[in-house]
Order: structure tokens, then sequence, then C-alpha cells
């Protein structure tokens, strides 16, 4: 599943990033694959609002939608 269709309060992990400038985008925020990220808030066709070692972090729709990830177990965050 995309980081689009995560629910929110979902703790999740980064497996992979699909388009290379997408990539890019997402080490600058300091994100990357093995990240676990809990969905605070989705706006509709806006950002992702993420948690991450203590950050609130906004990724864009666009982004979102090319971040693939699986539900992570909650006792490792």
């Amino acid at each position: 599943m995309t980081l689009l269709e995560a629910d929110i309060t979902t703790l999740v992990k980064i497996e992979q990033i699909s388009l290379a400038y997408s990539r890019m985008q997402a080490i600058r925020l300091g994100l990357g694959p093995g990240a676990q990220v809990r969905v605070v808030q989705k706006l509709p066709h806006g950002p992702v609002v993420l948690n991450y070692q203590e950050r609130t972090i906004a990724v864009g729709y666009e982004l979102a939608k090319n971040i693939l990830v699986t539900p992570s177990d909650e006792r490792q965050s």
C-alpha cells in the first residue's frame, strides 16, 4: 500500500520509494526504506502528516503516493 492509503494513527514501515525524484525528496526529509513512521493526519488531496523520530513531518500528496509502506509492529516503535 502507499502512504496515502495508510490509516490515521497507524505505524508503518517504509519499504520502497518508487521514483528517483521522490527518493531525493524523502531523503531531504530524513525518510528512507526501513523508517517507521506514524500517520497522524491526512488531508484530502493534500499532505500526509507523520511522526518520525519525535518530529512532525508533512509529506506532500505526490510524494506520499510514491512511498510504499507496510504495517509495522507496535512493539518496534
